[in-house]
């Protein structure tokens, strides 16, 4: 997730972009989610060049993935990990669970 301006691209106002680094069988359009910020990766920092941003997110997204590999920052509710997910898990309108 990038909490900012994005220098690059010379925002003024503050976004949140999160990256979904799971592969899906289904998009997430108009899909409420939830999101569990587990730690700080590196600064907001401007760019040269949009390759240079490109690596960056390149690299982010790998510090990330192995970051979440560990069995403390994997779902408990997977049965592979130790991490209580359970506040992800909501009741809709129609009673179904949803875990998001």
């Amino acid at each position: 997730m990038s909490i900012g301006y994005n220098k690059f691209y010379k925002n003024k106002a503050r976004s949140a972009e999160v990256h979904i680094l799971h592969e899906f069988g289904a998009d997430f359009y108009d899909v409420e989610m939830r999101v569990l910020i587990t730690g700080f990766i590196r600064e907001e920092r401007d760019y040269d060049e949009v390759q240079e941003l490109i690596e960056d997110i390149k690299v982010d997204c790998d510090v990330a993935r192995n970051s979440l590999d560990r069995e403390a920052w994997v779902l408990r509710e997977t049965g592979q990990g130790t991490l209580d997910g359970s506040w992800l898990v909501r009741e809709t309108a129609e009673q179904d669970m949803v875990v998001v």
